[in-house]
């Protein structure tokens, strides 16, 4: 059976991207081929934490999954619903380096279209097939396997986090770059959360983690080039300002996507290509062919 490797594609197109603005070979992109790169101290201390973060959002997310396993298995569709909207952020995240990870990525985050048979296919699993099952079809029975191997592909991820190897510096800004590809050239048109209508909530978590993976080497970009540096803090902020507005306290769970108009959502899309164009720039000023 053929699956279709969304990651490898829009990591392709970042790589293209990258390679223009650096100066590097066009298509390359984030893998595990590129680890153990012989990053220079300064760089790596800079993936480590920014791995770091994310094996504690690893840890954030386990208990929400657990959470949603049990309220699923109560039957309780409310609840499941609820569940599933304060399960998605940390994986969101996380998601900027799934490049890593691709095969725990496909069973934790992949959508239907990734596969031949889509809905139909046996390996369509995670949070996209529960997404459906609950919001499409109201079937908290038929989600409950689903989220009981979600809950061991969660414990994978955080297995696969510590697995240092995996990464390097030119990984992390390839994962960035083709994040915030993927939530231009595509989750603006509501691919992601087309049941659950919690768009928003993704856009936000994807661009936080993106961020976060930046944070760790922004004094070094500062040093090379503070106009650059800027550049991305400037850019970071204003496509927050965008989504902040459509949250409030006390949940994950933003404005329904579906009452987000058309130029606000060209908005969004234009404030993650000016962030990704950034985030290219910073590498550049650094030497990382991402």
């Amino acid at each position: 059976m053929n699956t279709i490797s969304r990651r490898g594609v829009l990591a392709a197109a970042a790589g293209s991207y990258a390679g223009l603005a650096l100066g590097a070979t066009a298509g390359r992109r984030s893998s595990p081929s590129q680890v153990n790169s012989d990053d220079p101290a300064h760089w790596a201390r800079a993936v480590d934490e920014g791995i770091a973060y994310f094996s504690e959002r690893c840890q954030d997310q386990l208990p929400l999954v657990i959470d949603l396993e049990n309220a699923i298995k109560s039957g309780d569709l409310k609840a499941a619903k609820r569940a599933y909207v304060e399960s998605r952020p940390p994986y969101e995240e996380i998601e900027t380096l799934a490049a890593s990870f691709e095969d725990t990525d496909r069973d934790i985050d992949a959508r239907p279209y990734a596969f031949d048979e889509g809905e139909s296919s046996p390996d369509f699993r995670g949070f996209h097939r529960i997404e459906v099952l609950l919001y499409a079809d109201g079937d908290t029975e038929a989600a409950l396997p689903y989220a009981t191997t979600l809950v061991e592909s969660i414990r994978t991820l955080a297995r696969q986090l510590g697995e240092r190897d995996r990464f390097s510096a030119a990984g992390q800004f390839g994962g960035m770059l083709a994040l915030t590809t993927e939530v231009a050239a595509k989750k603006i048109s509501s691919e992601e959360e087309t049941w659950s209508d919690q768009s928003l909530l993704i856009f936000r978590s994807n661009w936080a983690g993106v961020y976060s993976q930046y944070r760790p080497f922004a004094p070094l970009v500062q040093t090379a080039s503070s106009t650059r540096a800027e550049a991305v803090e400037s850019a970071y902020a204003a496509a927050s300002d965008l989504v902040e507005p459509h949250f409030g306290p006390g949940s994950a769970a933003g404005t329904p996507y579906s009452k987000v108009g058309i130029s606000e959502r060209r908005a969004m899309g234009d404030a993650s290509m000016r962030l990704r164009d950034a985030i290219a720039d910073a590498a550049q000023s650094l030497g990382i062919e991402a």
